[in-house]
């Protein structure tokens, strides 16, 4: 069983991964960077994601013990996983792809076209499964942050309308991705809504941390 330091200890490395993780996400996706600090950025981030929401697990499992959270914990977990992979194989066929003439494979620029198609629906596959896994747990922890009153009722509101946006448009494109069809990507409105929750988690995690100093 935890004790209460490690619970909070749990929660304040949960409320740092998660935020590392979020700044991660928006820097391999927006900011220009050399090819080795976008894969850094992008490979760290399902893993910090990961433990982030395990951190608010415990946060959240204080008061609610309810069986959604241990689902949602998981999904975030296996999203966490999921994306890394989607994310290295998605890499590895953009970085290979373009070598492929140069290597002396006889194809015309057609069949290249095809090879290329065929490969991005390996990954936008793997997109799919990773949002479903996010959204389910993006969707469980909102249930749960409902329950609370305050800033926690607002975001859990927020949460279950943003997850439910993110996996309609998900699986009616599919298996497009939304952005590639000009429709809305709420792939950012999800991680901007993950970033606030770590943020006011850290808040949170420091005022713990004081009533542990004082009792």
């Amino acid at each position: 069983m935890d004790t209460k330091s490690n619970r909070n200890q749990w929660i304040k490395t949960g409320a740092i991964s998660g935020l590392a993780g979020g700044l991660m996400y928006f820097a391999a996706a927006f900011i220009p960077m050399p090819d080795l600090a976008v894969y850094v950025a992008a490979f760290s981030f399902g893993p910090l994601l990961a433990i982030g929401c395990t951190g608010l697990y415990h946060f959240l499992s204080d008061a609610d013990k309810a069986p959604r959270l241990q689902i949602a914990l998981v999904s975030a977990i296996a999203g966490g996983i999921t994306i890394l992979i989607m994310l290295t194989v998605q890499q590895s066929i953009f970085g290979m792809m373009p070598k492929a003439p140069e290597n002396g494979l006889s194809a015309n620029e057609a069949t290249l076209l095809k090879i290329r198609d065929g490969l991005n629906s390996v990954h936008w596959g793997m997109d799919v499964a990773w949002d479903i896994l996010i959204c389910t747990a993006t969707i469980l922890f909102s249930w749960s942050m409902i329950k609370r009153t305050g800033l926690w009722k607002l975001l859990g509101g927020l949460g279950i309308v943003f997850g439910l946006l993110l996996l309609s448009f998900n699986l009616y494109y599919f298996p497009t991705p939304p952005a590639s069809v000009n429709a809305i990507d709420w792939g950012p409105f999800v991680a901007i809504w993950f970033l606030i929750v770590f943020v006011v988690l850290m808040f949170k995690s420091r005022s713990l941390s004081k009533e542990v100093t004082i009792g």
